[in-house]
């Protein structure tokens, strides 16, 4: 999760620079967000094959190690995961983020440079403060999203190695549909969905002290 609000909002920043081609690479960064999970999953579950996939070819022609479990053992596992994720999803929290920049007002940048303030401080002092709400959104739908991980995980790891990269979700299916007890499955869904009430208020609380 603070890969898919940091990484975004790297590039955010980059994007809302003037220079040639940016609407292109705005819309290059976006682009994997409008591809189901069924596709992305199927599409690096070749490319991370350890005997056949693109990633293993190519860290061999690079001299790196050619023959990492990207998907049957862990760390690996992991890695593939969040990687594919931040990859896929990262567009969209990025179009957020640049919704937000372009709010806010370019005079208080002027000012702040007047000022003396350092790029950092500028970013601090002014941008931040600018994104609060839009950070509110980003870190409340990630957290949501990143409980609720599943595609990912069935389709690229398989769960695998054993069952370490197998999600809440992909625990409370089988509890519903493979074993047929709905009513576990149902309660555990409950309680799942107060918990990430509960961060989701928390979150709410936070940003909100913040601003008084």
């Amino acid at each position: 999760m603070p890969l898919l609000v940091v990484v975004p909002l790297g590039l955010a920043l980059l994007l809302n620079r003037s220079f040639p081609g940016r609407t292109f690479f705005r819309a290059v960064y976006f682009a994997p967000y409008v591809l189901g999970v069924a596709v992305i999953g199927l599409l690096w579950r070749f490319l991370l094959d350890a005997n056949l996939g693109l990633v293993n070819r190519i860290a061999g022609v690079l001299g790196l190690p050619a023959d990492t479990p990207w998907v049957t053992s862990t760390p690996w596992a992991w890695v593939s995961l969040v990687g594919v994720t931040v990859w896929w999803t990262s567009g969209f929290n990025a179009v957020i983020y640049l919704a937000g920049l372009q709010d806010i007002p370019q005079e208080l940048y002027e000012a702040a440079k007047v000022d003396g303030a350092s790029t950092w401080e500028r970013f601090r002092h002014v941008t931040l403060p600018g994104l609060r709400p839009v950070l509110l959104f980003v870190i409340t739908t990630t957290v949501l999203a990143s409980a609720n991980v599943f595609g990912q995980s069935f389709l690229i790891t398989q769960g695998a190695p054993g069952t370490e990269t197998r999600t809440v979700v992909w625990f409370i299916v089988e509890e519903g549909l493979r074993d047929n007890d709905a009513g576990r499955a149902a309660a555990m869904s409950i309680v799942f969905a107060l918990m990430l009430a509960v961060v989701s208020i928390a979150n709410f609380r936070l940003f909100r002290y913040r601003e008084d």
